[in-house]
């Protein structure tokens, strides 16, 4: 029996090694650059915008409710109108060229940052939505911020546009206030480069435009400037009997401007996420606006008027479960365990833009992990009238992470080829595609599943230039591939979240380089370079006991005790 404690012992390391080949293998993350543990909001903003104008980095956080001094306590409103408190802005400025140097963990003092304004707006703030950099046109205008204001009887909506100037070659942030018609509340705005696109809840209309002045930069400027104040709108897409279903709990809506070859088009992409008792029932379009001529009457046909008519170019309805189902065990009678299934109901999606700079590929998310692509392409196709539309193709991706993961943020740079994803466990997903998506940099190395997967035929094995060719020549548009993670013990993020991201490409020594500046809730920013990757490290024996060293310990602790027991009493 002398071969019992060590055939138990070798089984046990067996058991080690094993659980060793079925872990995940990591994905290379790019090379950090700067990281900061400093703290510098005492309290958390509720929303971050990273502006890139010269040579500084804008910080710009909002906190959208403060209760005026001498008024804690007291009733505000229970809905998204409020009375008493006021939002503010806060905003500070620091060298670009800090976060393109290898300093790592800096902790000292806040060197470089330098605070450049600090605003308190007359209402709550509730949206905020950023302009998308132009290549053609000036980008003075940077970002939105709508704000609402209760007065006695009425209720007025403002939006607070800031854009920059020049003063001493250094740009400089000022504002002015747009009042927005009527008093009917705004579900949600884009801002646009000449107009204001947004949407009202109760209306008629899906959506509705109003115009921004042509002199909306010149001076005066912010406090020295009046409001300008807008009359009317311009009406858009009419709502229609499949956009709302019975027995609606909640509805999220989100709109934005996409690009069109035809000048003269105006188009316009919607989400609307509808939740029921059961259900998400969700509505994916696009709309473009086209101009008629019709005749006034039979009296004087010779007078036409322009009419505006809402074409829909492409509609997509899905529907989700609201609930998912989840086995659960429980420890029943006399320990005997019991599985269960249990119902968890799915928390109402964010749904939020990421656009590209020529509004070509926009990208937003979905229910928990899921987020979809909107991509143009350069073809036309020809219906049954005999006309020629223009051609989009939808993509729909996974990001990875835990099953109760959700997404809460998602950033696309300029080219429309690097996608950012976060979610709530504080991981940011890298995804790349097209000319980002070269072979320079290392690739993640598939693990012991993943190849099972593959035998299976229930993976994809990662063939990028075939997958690329043939969604190339199908006519559609080239795949998302996710290349990169910082997870919070990679990337240094630790516990904090993830406030924004924002992606930035710089010209340095005749190179062009993408970096990823991550602005964390507790005021720092990190930056990483993306076309490079940290020393990468495969998955295998040795990094599974760095990693989990305080489960193996425990482990050879409780297989020391058997290989003990056996030698005691059968050697």
């Amino acid at each position: 029996m002398q071969w019992r404690p060590p055939t138990l012992l070798l089984c046990g390391i067996g058991i080690i090694y094993l659980a060793s080949l079925i872990q995940d293998s990591p994905y290379p993350h790019p090379r950090k650059t700067y990281t900061s543990d400093t703290t510098r909001w005492r309290q958390t903003p509720d929303d971050v915008i990273l502006s890139t104008i010269g040579d500084h980095l804008y910080l710009s956080a909002l906190r959208f409710e403060i209760i005026h001094p001498g008024s804690e306590g007291f009733n505000h409103g229970t809905g998204v109108l409020k009375s008493g408190v006021s939002g503010r802005i806060t905003q500070l400025r620091r060298p670009l060229r800090i976060f393109m140097q290898d300093h790592v963990n800096e902790t000292g003092t806040e060197d470089g940052w330098v605070q450049t304004f600090e605003h308190k707006l007359p209402g709550a703030i509730s949206k905020v939505s950023t302009s998308t950099p132009s290549e053609n046109e000036s980008n003075e205008i940077q970002f939105g911020i709508m704000y609402h204001v209760v007065e006695n009887e009425s209720s007025r909506h403002y939006v607070r546009i800031y854009y920059v100037t020049d003063n001493n070659d250094l740009p400089v942030f000022k504002y002015k206030d747009i009042l927005m018609p009527g008093t009917t509340w705004i579900s949600a705005f884009s801002l646009e480069r000449h107009e204001i696109l947004y949407s009202r809840d109760p209306d008629r209309y899906r959506f509705r435009t109003v115009t921004l002045p042509p002199d909306l930069t010149a001076p005066p400027h912010s406090e020295h400037a009046k409001e300008i104040r807008v009359t009317e709108s311009i009406t858009g897409d009419p709502i229609r009997e499949y956009h709302q279903p019975r027995n609606t709990e909640d509805h999220v809506l989100a709109l934005a401007r996409l690009y069109s070859a035809e000048w003269e088009t105006y188009r316009v992409v919607t989400v609307d996420v509808h939740r029921t008792n059961n259900a998400y029932y969700c509505n994916f379009t696009v709309v473009d606006n086209v101009t008629t001529i019709a005749q006034a009457s039979d009296l004087n046909g010779d007078e036409h008027h322009p009419k505006n008519e809402w074409v829909i170019r492409k509609h997509e309805p899905v529907e989700y479960d609201v609930y998912i189902e989840e086995q659960v065990d429980y420890i029943g009678f006399a320990d005997v365990s019991q599985f269960q299934q249990e119902r968890t109901r799915l928390t109402m999606p964010q749904i939020m833009f990421a656009r590209s700079n020529d509004a070509k590929a926009l990208v937003f998310p979905f229910v928990q992990t899921k987020f979809f692509t909107l991509d143009f392409l350069d073809q036309k196709i020809h219906d049954e009238n005999g006309e020629y539309h223009e051609l989009f193709d939808w993509l729909r991706n996974d990001a990875e992470g835990p099953y109760d993961a959700s997404i809460v943020g998602i950033h696309i740079n300029e080219k429309g080829n690097i996608l950012a994803v976060w979610t709530d466990y504080n991981t940011i997903y890298i995804y790349k595609r097209g000319s980002a998506n070269t072979h320079q940099l290392p690739r993640r190395t598939p693990s012991l599943l993943d190849r099972i997967d593959i035998w299976l035929d229930v993976g994809i094995p990662d063939v990028e230039d075939e997958v690329n060719h043939e969604r190339y020549d199908e006519g559609g548009s080239l795949p998302w591939k996710l290349r990169m993670a910082i997870t919070p013990q990679e990337g240094e993020l630790h516990s904090r979240s993830i406030s924004t991201v924002k992606f930035w490409n710089v010209t340095s020594n005749g190179r062009q380089n993408n970096y990823l500046l991550v602005a964390l809730e507790g005021g720092g920013v990190n930056s990483y370079m993306v076309d490079e990757a940290e020393e990468y490290a495969e998955a295998d024996f040795i990094s599974y006991l760095k990693a989990n060293w305080n489960m193996v310990t425990a482990m050879i602790m409780i297989i020391g005790a058997f290989v003990l027991n056996e030698y005691r009493n059968h050697a």
